[in-house]
């Protein structure tokens, strides 16, 4: 394990947020240990020689005087001489603008009356050399961030990568260098001026490019492998394979995935993920927000007052149990596939409530990239009653404008920028609790290029209490969307009742069209005629 020592404690780029974001980068990767330090300033050779590498999230902005004792300063700059690593991203390199020696460390601070940056963009982050090990076979990739202009440049460190966006591109300014290294004594140094905050710094390309960082600044090599949406020697070519384990069953063609089914796993239900549409992963799974989102799924809230919705705890339980007793998978020659699942719902101590059929169709790859879901829900009551509920909504006591609304569900990558909705009923914008046939969510991706997904409701099967429920925080990420089959009204069914829900699930490369999403429904509700 490579122990990493993280600075923390002040910045005026909102630390309380970015350094658990930091904290969450390193722990899901496997390969780090680390502490934190909200007190760097008390540091001295013998609290660092336990580290291989120190990661800054510190700077003391507008203090840009401040010094550290001097045994602090002596101890960072030898643990660096004598081989450990120093990363630093975006502001913490804007700090200590008095210690001529820290200049030596580091680059790309905030000069006054010089540096700049504009509003908050999709920053185009272009990989120029391809033989450093960090950057060795990743691609470039889009981010949203605040890109700095004319920051300060230290001529010892190597650029790796560039920067630029709509903005610069308009004032024909040229692209800023945004991944940099450099070597002090036999230490390594990696800064990157991306990462401005907690939105920006969940993003696959910033999380790759800090992983390999530190790594490298660490050991001199990197070891990990690049996501396959950034793979610079993306294989488009290959030939279609189905790929089967005890939990998962996956379509991929070549190397590289392009949808996998997850079953019987720590999550507590069947779910897709990753959904890829090119480079552009759409889903994302049990994200630090909402740890039980899980990309594209179905889950019912509350059935007979048990939340099903929910974790309870950090090990993924909830208080029902979506209990798979039987999976059929049949892959087809096309490369399509038959889902079909029986499913039980009951309190973790207690008796089955409810049964499920669920059937899913998967559209064979077409070669426009885009990708076809079908599902079919038949459920049945197995005791006196079965209520199915949700949060209440505002109107009711108690009631929430947030919360789970039960039904198929797809939470979207947190890559994605500019979100857009094109809605069956002509409203774009405000579409939570509004009822129509279909909705589309799309994207700008990792990539640069538009995706986005449809959900198609059958009308024959659309409850009275039917309404879209859909989240569009461009600040968090947030992208979802849900049609909520019981967004307005719970459902009672008494013993043997039995209820059915039919939906299709559009997957789309590139701009959508109103008109050709309205002939998609149409044809859809003339196929279950």
């Amino acid at each position: 394990m490579i122990r990493v020592l993280i600075l923390s404690g002040s910045n005026n780029h909102e630390w309380k947020q970015t350094t658990p974001q930091l904290e969450r980068i390193f722990s899901q990767s496997g390969l780090f240990q680390y502490q934190v330090s909200n007190q760097p300033d008390t540091l001295r050779t013998v609290h660092l020689a336990s580290f291989d590498v120190i990661v800054s999230n510190w700077n003391s902005w507008p203090e840009n005087d401040l010094r550290w004792p001097e045994e602090t300063e002596s101890a960072l700059l030898q643990f660096i001489k004598d081989g450990g690593g120093f990363v630093t991203f975006h502001a913490s390199s804007s700090v200590f603008y008095k210690w001529p020696e820290f200049k030596k460390i580091s680059t790309a601070a905030w000069v006054m009356d010089t540096t700049g940056h504009g509003n908050i963009l999709p920053v185009n982050v272009k990989i120029q050399d391809i033989g450093h090990t960090i950057t060795r076979g990743m691609a470039s990739f889009y981010i949203q961030d605040e890109l700095w202009v004319n920051a300060e440049v230290n001529t010892n460190f190597t650029v790796l990568g560039t920067a630029t966006n709509a903005e610069l591109a308009e004032k024909d300014i040229e692209d800023q260098p945004a991944i940099m290294v450099s070597k002090y004594g036999k230490g390594r140094i990696f800064h990157t001026i991306l990462g401005h905050d907690a939105r920006t710094m969940r993003n696959q390309g910033f999380i790759t490019l800090m992983l390999r960082g530190t790594e490298w600044a660490a050991t001199g090599s990197v070891s990990q492998t690049i996501p396959q949406e950034l793979q610079a020697e993306y294989n488009t070519e290959g030939e279609f394979n189905w790929v089967e384990t005890d939990s998962s069953f996956a379509l991929l063609k070549g190397q590289n995935i392009i949808w996998k089914y997850n079953f019987n796993e720590m999550h507590g239900k069947p779910f897709f993920h990753p959904i890829m549409l090119g480079r552009n992963n759409l889903t994302c799974v049990s994200p630090d927000d909402h740890p039980w989102h899980l990309g594209q799924w179905f889950s019912w809230k509350y059935i007979n007052g048990v939340n099903y919705w929910e974790y309870m705890n950090a090990n993924y339980q909830s208080e029902g149990v979506t209990e798979i007793r039987n999976i059929e998978i049949i892959p087809n020659a096309d490369f399509s596939a038959d889902i079909n699942l029986d499913i039980v719902y009951h309190p973790i101590e207690g008796e089955n409530v409810m049964a499920e059929n669920r059937i899913i169709k998967v559209s064979p790859p077409p070669e426009n990239g885009n990708l076809s879901m079908e599902y079919t829900f038949s459920f049945e009551a197995l005791v006196d009653s079965v209520d199915l509920n949700r949060t209440p909504i505002i109107g009711e006591p108690g009631g929430q404008s947030w919360g789970g609304y039960s039904g198929l569900s797809i939470r979207f990558n947190q890559d994605f920028m500019d979100p857009q909705y094109i809605s069956g009923w002509g409203e774009d914008n405000d579409v939570s609790g509004k009822a129509g046939d279909w909705l589309y969510m799309g994207f700008t991706g990792l990539d640069g290029n538009t995706v986005g997904s449809v959900i198609m409701t059958d009308p024959d099967s659309q409850l009275e209490g039917n309404a879209w429920y859909a989240i569009n925080d461009r600040n968090l990420p947030f992208f979802y969307f849900s049609p909520a089959c019981i967004y307005y009204e719970p459902v009672l069914l008494l013993k043997g009742e039995k209820l059915e829900l039919k939906y299709r699930v559009e997957h789309l490369s590139g701009l959508a069209d109103k008109r050709n999403l309205e002939k998609t429904f149409r044809e859809y509700k003339l196929k279950n005629k």
